[in-house]
């Protein structure tokens, strides 16, 4: 299912097939590591060939704040990628919103790459990154950091600062 030079992922390992034996594969990692894998265990187990495939999808997941315009942020997040030309453009990028999350409305980003070797993969994933937050700061959209709230035992809507005052009272 694969020759010298695929990128494989097989139990815990990935990385590109340098040799192939009859006892054993040996596979240099993205780390240059070179890992021996008994060949029992390749052929008895599920393997992805990552260079079967001419092309692959990359889902990103994004969320924004709760005050934005959805149907905005969509077409910004278009846009934000018509200019990057590793991305397919006979494919379609799509944006789908999935969940209320807790500082947030999250979403799924999916577009396609033109091929599919990892290292491609991943320098076009922070390609996105970057110019999703530059269309998204020029054009006001928020990125939320996470909301928590600390419980000091007071009541819904009275302030931090009252309560203080009044504990510093007694």
């Amino acid at each position: 299912p694969f020759v010298v030079g695929d990128f494989i992922e097989t139990g815990n390992y990935e990385g590109h097939i340098q040799t192939i034996g009859l006892r054993s594969v040996t596979v240099r990692t993205l780390d240059e590591q070179h890992i021996i894998i008994p060949s029992k265990e390749i052929f008895q187990n599920p393997i992805k060939n990552y260079n079967a495939g001419y092309a692959r999808r990359i889902t990103l997941n994004v969320g924004v704040s709760y005050g934005e315009d959805l149907e905005q942020v969509s077409e910004i997040s278009k846009q934000a990628l018509a200019n990057i030309p590793e991305i397919n453009k006979n494919r379609p990028i799509l944006v789908q919103y999935n969940e209320f999350g807790d500082s947030s409305i999250n979403f799924a980003l999916r577009f396609w790459v033109k091929r599919s070797d990892p290292l491609y993969f991943h320098e076009v994933r922070s390609k996105v990154i970057v110019a999703i937050k530059k269309a998204y700061d020029a054009n006001a959209i928020v990125i939320p950091f996470p909301i928590r709230t600390l419980d000091f035992g007071i009541k819904a809507g009275e302030a931090l600062n009252e309560h203080l005052k009044t504990k510093a009272i007694e």
